[in-house]
């Protein structure tokens, strides 16, 4: 041992000093050649070291997000920020948040707890309409993609068979609740004739059905394919029905669209282009659904996917139709909302910005859809 270790030292010394010889001589490539000096000139020693340097990245911004539900709707939130989109538009996002029901992520968004949601659009309106300094500023999903279930021995076939019953929705004033509701009047029924009970998230609203506490949920793609498959007895596919609604929102508050455009654009530029990205790439769109909604189901996953393209709003515009026709469902309890413009509730001044220097172009040659696949217009 003795003979070997101050062999050992110096093959050790020698390869570190090699090590150190090629380290020197490999510039990291964000440097530019020219400003290395020439190995046969002698370097200045005034020269400033800054002004060679590369200029660092500006630090990101951090931001806290939130959703309101383990539906797939809202899957463009996650995706901006699982594959590190918020990182590429300057943002340090937390993980998006889950707070249960559209009007408290409402709630959450206008005591400035969170810098964005990307939630339903009939709360976020109604919330305006009440004086909520909010904006929505894109949304990329226009329509219903409900369905409603019941179980065996409830009796429920149809709506007529609702009259004196209870339907279990994530909360009184949600998009689960608003679309019952529509259903109900469009078969006849008086909103006095069914029974509203706040019910939680889809999971807890099947425990509500099978308990007996409700009789009738609506569910999202795709737990409603699980649904089927557990037995749930099915009654309407309300996605059938050519109702105008606008129903994805990404909200921000007012004040950052006033003292903090940049911010505004690097969140809607994010969220934007995540959309883009799940609706091309149906890999990613299904690892972030097993992720967020727990599920792993092929079936469902597909049910989810084919949802998430025939309910596509083109580059996140909402549609002036589809958003008057939430107006109108607000109005009935916060009376005026129906008359009041179209920008009272949309602010469409980075979109407008975003289409001018190309951006949703580049996302559409970028995320083409896949083969086959049409937008629902």
């Amino acid at each position: 041992m003795s003979r070997t270790t101050p062999r050992r030292i110096f093959v050790g010394l020698l390869l570190g000093s090699l090590l150190l010889t090629l380290a020197g001589c490999s510039a990291p490539p964000a440097r530019p050649t020219a400003s290395a000096p020439a190995p046969s000139q002698p370097s200045a020693p005034s020269a400033p070291a800054a002004a060679t340097a590369p200029t660092p990245p500006p630090a990101l911004r951090d931001i806290r997000t939130s959703y309101p539900s383990a539906a797939a709707t809202f899957a463009p939130l996650w995706a901006a920020y699982e594959f590190g989109i918020f990182e590429q538009n300057g943002l340090r996002a937390s993980e998006p948040v889950m707070i249960s029901g559209g009007p408290a992520n409402a709630q959450t968004l206008t005591a400035r707890e969170v810098d964005a949601s990307y939630t339903a659009f009939s709360p976020i309106v109604a919330a305006i309409a009440g004086g909520a300094p909010i904006k929505v500023v894109a949304g990329f999903g226009r329509g219903f993609v409900h369905q409603l279930f019941t179980k065996a021995g409830t009796g429920v076939a149809s709506a007529q068979d609702m009259r004196g019953k209870r339907a279990g929705v994530s909360r009184i004033g949600t998009e689960s609740h608003t679309v019952i509701k529509l259903w109900a009047r469009a078969n006849g029924l008086r909103d006095d004739d069914i029974t509203y009970v706040n019910a939680g998230t889809v999971a807890e609203r099947l425990v509500a059905l099978d308990s007996g506490a409700v009789d009738l949920v609506p569910l999202d793609p795709p737990v409603v394919v699980v649904a089927e498959k557990r037995g749930y007895v099915f009654v309407a596919d309300l996605a059938r029905e050519p109702v105008p609604w606008q129903r994805e929102a990404l909200a921000v508050p007012e004040e950052t669209l006033r003292s903090d455009p940049a911010l505004a654009a690097a969140i809607v530029r994010s969220v934007s282009e995540a959309a883009y990205l799940i609706r091309s790439d149906r890999q990613r769109f299904d690892e972030i659904q097993r992720k967020y909604i727990k599920l792993d189901d092929p079936d469902a996953l597909g049910a989810a996917y084919r949802a998430s393209l025939n309910g596509w709003s083109p580059r996140g515009r909402p549609d002036p139709t589809d958003v008057h026709s939430v107006q109108e469902v607000v109005d009935e309890e916060i009376p005026g909302t129906a008359n009041e413009p179209y920008n009272r509730f949309v602010d469409l001044t980075v979109l407008d910005q975003l289409e001018k220097e190309g951006f949703f172009d580049r996302l559409e040659q970028q995320y083409p859809l896949p083969p086959g696949a049409l937008p629902a217009r």
